[in-house]
C-alpha cells in the first residue's frame, strides 16, 4: 500500500501550490515566483498567447507521467505490485 501511494503521489510532484505563488508573484518578482503553472497561466491567459499556455501543460503532464513510469517500474524491481501486478 506504501508502494502503490507513492507512485501515486509522484506524479502529483510538479505541483507546488499555483494559488500561493500567483498571490505573491507580484510582491517577489516573476523571476523568484514562476513555476510551470503561473508561466502556462502568464503567457497562456493573460497574454492571449494559448500555445505557450498549452506546451507547458503539456510538458508537466508528460514529465508527471515519466515519474509515474518509472516509480512503477522500481516498484516491479524490488518486488511489489505497484500500479498492477505482472
Amino acid at each position: 500500500m506504501i508502494v502503490l501511494m507513492l507512485v501515486l503521489r509522484l506524479g502529483n510532484a510538479l505541483t507546488v501550490g499555483f494559488e500561493q505563488l500567483l498571490l505573491q508573484r507580484v510582491a517577489v518578482g516573476h523571476n523568484a515566483a514562476d513555476v510551470l503553472d503561473t508561466f502556462s497561466f502568464y503567457y497562456g491567459i493573460a497574454t492571449n498567447n494559448y500555445s505557450y499556455g498549452a506546451a507547458a501543460g503539456l510538458f508537466k503532464s508528460v514529465i508527471s507521467l515519466l515519474l509515474i513510469w518509472g516509480a512503477n517500474k522500481l516498484a516491479h524491481v524490488f518486488g511489489e505490485d505497484g500500479l498492477y501486478r505482472r
